[in-house]
């Protein structure tokens, strides 16, 4: 002889195991968010490559003003003889 089902017996059907789909899409989650963040401790930063590239730019731009000639002729620098 069985007993007629109550409302608090579990006949939903799950997707996996018993597993509601709410806990499947927190593990999830879970999991992109942990993925997330080991990706973001493993690749360079977008900033880093910025400020990196503007970096050599900025190096080359000096060099390039710095073996440019000097406009309006040639600039002599000297010491002077000490006074005494």
């Amino acid at each position: 002889m069985t007993t007629p089902a109550t409302p608090d017996e579990d006949n939903e059907t799950r997707a996996i195991y018993r597993i509601g789909f709410g806990d499947i899409g927190i593990v999830l989650i879970a999991a992109f968010c942990t993925l997330a963040f080991i990706l973001m401790m493993v690749l360079p930063s977008p900033i880093a490559k910025y400020e990196k590239a503007k970096a050599q730019h900025d190096q080359a731009e000096r060099q390039k003003a710095l073996n440019a000639p000097i406009p309006g002729g040639e600039v002599s620098v000297g010491i002077a003889a000490k006074k005494p």
